[in-house]
């Protein structure tokens, strides 16, 4: 396989297995293999903290998720109810726009970015994935001209298996830009001032995972410096992406955050845990805890019995649980930063397989901790 052009700005080989039957659908013959980049700004931190998954789980120490917290309920209360209905579906998004334009370095950058660029441009890129598929693309070209029934199809592709209300609000995007980038400009230069004081921390912990990471460059195939560096995404090459860049996140931690551009992917992947300061001596090995969070849960045993047979996508395991997909979704993130299962993205579409050296080794980490 060939070597990743990778630059800078222990999991095991899997053993055989049974595979998911993939059918390609994409409309192109394959990619060639992707330039693979790292890309090391505080300029996606600051808006990824902004998500909902964000602090969620105990990957963050205490006080930055209390510091997380106290500093959402300040800027809730300066913003109002643009916090709640912006801070994810869109001002995440935003952070793509950051990708084209290395000069974005920091936060204030960000924000001054967002108060240069209008408001189609930056629909635009939040659509990006639209309008890069040749399939979707005329479709996306005619809703932003404002065709209704090319809008409504774009809404209902988009939105699907979401609520009304996020359909709405998506729909208002595209009908009325402004209505939609106005709010999240304004959530995100509030952000700021709350951000700044954590920057330059951030900073050095988001170089210090990048520079762990030097080895990989030079001995790993794309596609498993990929898969490595996210802690579990397989990621194979797709029709029109040239480039793979590789985001190191503290806020992300323990997801990875996917973003789409006209010819890129981004993964914001969660930093290990040797980069993140932490000085509480009798704090267990996040990896612990990650495991243990992952199996102490009904339905994440169901759906590691159902991979134990055999790979499976994302709708066979919805369908055989009874459950909605993003529910689903959300067992399977927590279970892959666990180093459970790993998740395959091949020709549009996606499967899960059992990592089963991590099952037959899931009580040596407790040994060790219990025993330092």
């Amino acid at each position: 396989m060939a070597r990743s052009a990778a630059r800078i700005r222990s999991n095991d080989p899997a053993p055989a297995r049974p595979r998911a039957i993939v059918r390609d659908f994409s409309r192109s013959g394959s990619s060639a293999t992707p330039e693979v980049e790292f890309d090391v700004r505080t300029t996606y931190d600051f808006v990824f903290s902004l998500s909902e998954e964000a602090g969620s789980v105990d990957d963050l120490p205490a006080p930055d998720r209390a510091w997380l917290s106290e500093a959402r309920a300040a800027l809730r209360e300066e913003v109002g109810e643009a916090f709640d209905e912006y801070r994810m579906d869109l001002c995440v998004v935003m952070a793509g726009l950051a990708v084209d334009r290395p000069e974005v370095r920091d936060a204030a950058g960000f924000v001054a970015l967002l108060s240069e660029l209008d408001d189609d441009t930056v629909v635009r890129a939040v659509l990006a994935d639209d309008l890069r598929d040749p399939a979707r693309r005329a479709v996306t070209e005619r809703a932003f001209a404002g065709d209704d029934e090319a809008i409504r199809t774009l809404v209902a592709d988009v939105a699907e298996g979401h609520g009304p209300e996020k359909q709405a609000r998506f729909e208002a995007m595209v009908r009325h830009p402004s209505s939609a980038v106005g709010p999240a400009r304004s959530v995100i230069a509030a952000w700021l001032p709350h951000f700044r004081p954590i920057e330059a921390r951030v900073a050095g912990m988001i170089r210090r995972d990048a520079d762990s990471r030097v080895g990989d460059l030079a001995t790993l195939s794309a596609t498993d410096l990929i898969e490595r560096t996210t802690d579990g995404i397989r990621w194979l090459a797709e029709p029109g992406v040239r480039r793979v860049i590789l985001a190191p996140s503290y806020f992300a931690r323990p997801y990875n955050y996917v973003l789409g551009g006209f010819d890129w992917r981004l993964f914001g992947y969660p930093i290990g845990d040797d980069a993140v300061v932490d000085v509480d001596p009798l704090a267990p090995p996040p990896a612990v805890v990650r495991l243990h969070r992952a199996l102490g849960d009904e339905t994440r045993l169901r759906i590691l019995r159902l991979l134990a047979t055999r790979d499976h996508y994302l709708t066979e395991i919805a369908t055989a649980l009874e459950l909605s997909k993003p529910t689903i979704k959300h067992h399977l993130a927590l279970m892959r930063a666990a180093g459970l299962v790993t998740l395959t993205e091949e020709g549009g579409l996606s499967y899960y397989s059992l990592r089963r050296g991590a099952i037959e080794a899931s009580g040596m980490g407790l040994s060790d901790y219990l025993r330092s």
